[in-house]
């Protein structure tokens, strides 16, 4: 008897993919389409019609969306190819984010970023400048490590506060509350990776 073929499905057009890949990008770092038009010189009106993958954007134009957003013009056919596991970021790279902890002083930067069948994690270079006039709280679902590679502070988890130094690495369930509690030094840096789990028909 013979093995049945392998069923799979059949990707979306290229149009709605670059699209995708385009609205992605814009919304991690936080851009409105007027504001991605106004970086690019491309209409609010052609970028909104190349998200939703109504058109076929010339590769000028494509250039020109990625140089506004900041981000290397083949990132937008990364949905093209078979998709791995891999994911490398160069020194210094990596896409500048808006998150809770934006309007606290804090700076994002997303460096990787990976989904398996279960599990999937996202990791950020963070940096931290005060004085903290307010201390930010984070909760949310997953587990979540933390190393310091510049400056010095005080990090809050649960009812427990750390004083972290360069090369000190904090490990922690997410959904107990957590922040920067005080910073002893003028700017403060580390690398964060959140992992959490993901439902198995993903």
């Amino acid at each position: 008897m013979e093995d049945s073929p392998v069923l799979s499905a059949e990707k979306p057009p290229l149009d709605q993919l670059v699209g995708s890949a385009v609205k992605t990008h814009r919304t991690l770092t936080g851009l409105t389409l007027a504001e991605l038009s106004q970086r690019s010189g491309v209409s609010t009106a052609m970028i909104s019609k190349i998200e939703r993958g109504q058109v076929s954007a010339s590769l000028a134009t494509l250039e020109a969306l990625a140089g506004g957003i900041g981000v290397p013009l083949i990132n937008f056919f990364a949905g093209t190819v078979e998709r791995t596991d891999v994911s490398f970021v160069a020194a210094g790279e990596g896409v500048t984010v808006q998150r809770l902890g934006s309007g606290f002083g804090h700076s994002y930067k997303l460096i990787g970023r990976a989904e398996a069948k279960h599990v999937s994690f996202e990791s950020f270079s963070v940096t931290l400048e005060g004085p903290l006039d307010e201390r930010p709280l984070y909760q949310h679902q997953g587990v979540e490590f933390i190393h310091v590679t510049a400056g010095e502070m005080v990090y809050g988890c649960g009812e427990a506060a750390y004083h972290m130094r360069p090369g000190d690495s904090l490990s922690f369930d997410s959904n107990a509350t957590h922040g920067p509690i005080e910073l002893k030094t003028d700017k403060v840096s580390f690398v964060t990776v959140v992992s959490k789990a993901v439902s198995g028909d993903n």
